[in-house]
């Protein structure tokens, strides 16, 4: 099937964008106002929502979305969106009317007519200027102003039995100067971007009938979430989303590079747009978008992990690894020189959202926190380090990092190793946390790193202590009294948490259940879409429900169970030979 079919998504869940743009149009739910909306999605927004479109002056509309245009249908009329460079849009006409309600909601903001046909937006909350023009058509402009600012403003464009085209110019202190390009040829360019997109990181895939449809939309999520650089982006970037989670969280974009092994390039940049920022400490930052950069938290040390991962695929080339080391070595080393409290040489979380999961039960007794996942961490990483040592000849390092990593691992198992289970620990105290968390689970993702008799011990809780639902596994298990179906990191399933789980089980000999349990979640994707979490009892789509790492972890899934058949039918092959 050809990825220029129509896409099947719902603009409540999934919105309409495009690599490079900044602009979203999204179906809103949630707000007094409801309705299809124009949105920024610039990183020092207070306000997303630009215009709400009124086609026909009502808000119900059909939609239908191919990767360079979306289709808006209400009555007679029909809306045509087309998105080019990082903020213009074509809103084209086709019969009835189309009426922009101008989302004036600020003491500062103001609407105004320029000329016959041209008028000007000052929206401060979304901290941008617009400009629209229009082409063809008869207009009326309706506005009210209170003394201080518009407290209401509507533009109106009749177009008849004919065609009128709008254009949405974003700006700062200048209008664009760049002329007006024809919406179909842009259209086409988008279409043919996205087309070699999914052709590349969808692989094969998107052709099966059974998944290709998951597979577009999970390519999709991500090509549209693609930003170019500028402002503190240093490199095209993927954003979490172009719903709310409108930045690149200092872990989220492992997964993402991860997905896009095939293009070693592109997973580079990925990898490389949080590192960009790393301080003179060697620490990384909390997140990054093109207005800034967050520092009060970090994310889980994943780096290693992720790097190892593409390293193994032939997905970073010689250059950007051997570039990697350093880095990453001081990543690690920040660590265990401005996280540790004690004399025990163990660094800690300083909060929920350091480990990435928030308000995990094992945080819930207070901070600091030593939590196992974060020595496996380490202990992977310094294992990478160890392997981008050894590729560039430098045996001694190499060594080096192997030994401190075996080292670390020992200290995972003396230091959180409790009766039957990995343990988090008050970081003061050194007591034992109450919590039956997941997170207490990831240590598996050292693989056959752990002494036999934990491992199997933890896989074994694991699958009989009620984590695995039919949907994946849960943060918190169902049976336990702290969990909640909308509970964030307190119950509902994860992509990363997914992945790192199975990859973990996968290295520790238990191919069999890694394979159960990414079944288990390709499937509540393919049924629930993209979403940042997901239900553990009944697999429905939760919070933000177009997420980038949820479709790079799906992608990621899709593609190694590919490569374990195409592997597996390899063998069989040559067997019968």
């Amino acid at each position: 099937m050809s990825t220029a079919a129509q896409l099947g998504i719902d603009l409540a869940a999934t919105p309409f964008s495009r690599r490079g743009s900044y602009f979203a149009l999204s179906r809103v739910t949630d707000q007094q106002d409801t309705g299809v909306f124009l949105r920024t999605v610039r990183g020092d927004a207070r306000h997303r929502e630009i215009v709400r479109l009124l086609l026909d002056g009502g808000t119900e509309t059909r939609s239908r979305t191919t990767a360079g245009r979306l289709t808006l249908h209400h009555g007679t009329t029909r809306v045509e969106v087309v998105l080019d460079g990082t903020g213009r849009a074509y809103l084209r006409v086709r019969g009835g009317s189309l009426t922009l309600d101008f989302r004036a909601v600020s003491q500062y903001d103001a609407v105004f007519q320029e000329n016959e046909r041209t008028w000007r937006f000052i929206d401060s909350g979304a901290n941008r200027n617009y400009r629209i023009r229009i082409i063809g058509g008869e207009t009326r402009f309706d506005a009210r102003w209170d003394g201080i600012r518009n407290s209401e403003a509507r533009l109106r464009t009749e177009a008849g039995d004919g065609t009128a085209t709008i254009v949405v110019d974003e700006y700062g202190s200048a209008v664009p100067t760049e002329p007006l390009d024809d919406p179909d040829d842009i259209a086409a360019v988008a279409q043919s971007d996205f087309d070699d997109w999914c052709r590349t990181h969808g692989s094969d895939e998107r052709d099966d009938p059974r998944i290709g449809d998951t597979v577009r939309l999970a390519a999709f999520v991500t090509w549209a979430a693609m930003v170019p650089a500028g402002g503190a982006l240093r490199r095209e970037s993927m954003l979490m989303s172009k719903n709310r989670m409108t930045n690149v969280w200092s872990w989220d974009h492992c997964f993402n590079a991860m997905a896009l092994w095939r293009d070693p390039r592109a997973a580079a940049d990925q990898l490389l747009a949080v590192f960009d920022h790393q301080d003179e400490h060697g620490c990384l930052p909390d997140y990054v978008n093109d207005a800034g950069v967050e520092r009060n938290f970090v994310k889980p040390p994943i780096h290693g992990w992720a790097v190892a991962h593409l390293m193994d695929r032939g997905g970073l080339d010689a250059d950007t690894t051997a570039a990697l080391y350093e880095p990453l070595r001081r990543w690690t080393e920040w660590w265990f020189e401005h996280r540790v409290y004690g004399d025990d040489g163990i660094p800690s979380y300083n909060h929920g959202n350091d480990s990435g999961w928030d308000n995990a039960t094992t945080f819930g007794v207070g901070v600091p926190v030593q939590s196992p996942d974060l020595l496996a961490y380490l202990a992977l990483q310094m294992r990478a380090l160890a392997s981008i040592a050894e590729r560039g000849g430098r045996d001694a390092d190499a060594a080096g990092w192997t030994r401190r990593a075996d080292a670390t691992v020992r200290t995972l198992c003396d230091r959180f190793w409790h009766g039957d289970r990995f343990v988090a620990r008050d970081t003061r105290t050194g007591q034992v946390i109450d919590s039956e968390s997941l997170l207490t689970f990831m240590p598996l993702v050292v693989g056959d790193l752990l002494p036999p008799l934990m491992r199997d011990t933890t896989v074994r809780r694991l699958v009989e202590g009620g984590y695995l639902t039919p949907h994946g596994p849960a943060t918190e298990p169902p049976g336990s009294p702290h969990y909640e179906s909308d509970g964030y990191w307190r119950g509902p399933i994860w992509a990363p948490s997914t992945m790192l789980l199975a990859d973990g089980l996968r290295r520790s000999g238990r191919p069999d259940l890694a394979d159960d349990i990414a079944n288990r979640f390709m499937a509540t994707c393919a049924g629930a879409g993209m979403a940042e979490n997901f239900d553990a009892i009944t697999g429905a789509g939760l919070r933000d429900r177009s997420m980038t790492w949820t479709a790079s972890v799906y992608l990621s899934m899709v593609s190694e169970r590919s490569g374990r058949r195409t592997h597996t039918a390899g063998d069989l092959q040559e067997r019968a030979a």
